[in-house]
């Protein structure tokens, strides 16, 4: 009798665990491309954050190269290519900082072809809530400190955090993340300094549909121009 039961429960228990794997299994599966789609629209909306309207005439989301560099951080990362009446303006650089206090940060960088950043825009992080987490413009102003500043291997001294002999500000109490963002922006822009015009050059990796993100996107942009045509 006591045999059948611990068979019984057993049995139970077995089925239960089954049940729920394949739960969790179906929810991680169902929502994984939601995720995909919720980061890729967030990625296509800062494209207009960090080129403005009046410095290209093409669509950013619809000309890209795709590339896969350690300056860059870890995986591969798009380039997206702005170009004004059909010649190079600026481009806007996929990167990740690997090194942040909780993981990847991963970020976008706009430049222009005589190397000014047009701004630069955390789109993913894990960092710590109340410290870390200023690099979002939502929360702190920290990473519009970016732009307008012009860039040169020759004079790297500048591209650190004050604590460590540069012009950037570090976070009271979380140093760490603001350094990862500091370094991963210098090296991106080094990367562009290096191979700007290759990248220009590069064959369009993008892919053109016009998905639902792709029109969302479109809209945005139209009526950020408008907004600008009405200042």
């Amino acid at each position: 009798m006591l045999k059948d039961s611990l068979v019984k429960n057993g049995a139970m228990l077995g089925a239960f665990a089954i049940v729920t794997t394949a739960l969790i299994a179906v929810t991680f599966f169902g929502t994984k491309d939601t995720i995909e789609e919720q980061k890729k629209r967030k990625l296509l909306s800062v494209l207009n954050e960090v080129v403005p309207n009046n410095l290209h005439t093409n669509a950013l989301y619809a000309d890209c190269t795709v590339t896969e560099s350690k300056s860059l951080g870890p995986g591969q990362h798009a380039i997206y290519r702005a170009r004004l009446d059909n010649s190079p303006s600026a481009l806007v650089v996929q990167a990740t900082a690997p090194d942040g206090y909780s993981g990847n940060i991963d970020m976008v960088i706009g430049v222009n072809t005589q190397l000014e950043v047009l701004g630069v825009r955390v789109v993913e992080h894990k960092e710590t809530p109340g410290l870390g987490d200023k690099v979002e413009l939502a929360i702190s102003d920290w990473i519009t400190s970016f732009a307008g500043k012009d860039f040169s291997s020759d004079n790297l001294a500048p591209w650190q955090v004050k604590k460590d002999g540069g012009e950037f500000d570090q976070f009271t109490g979380a140093t760490i993340t603001p350094r990862a963002v500091v370094s991963a922006v210098k090296n991106a822009l080094l990367y562009v300094e290096t191979n700007q015009q290759a990248l220009f050059d590069a064959a369009n990796a993008c892919d053109t549909t016009d998905t639902a993100d792709v029109q969302a996107v479109k809209s945005q942009a139209a009526d950020h121009q408008t907004s600008e045509e009405q200042i």
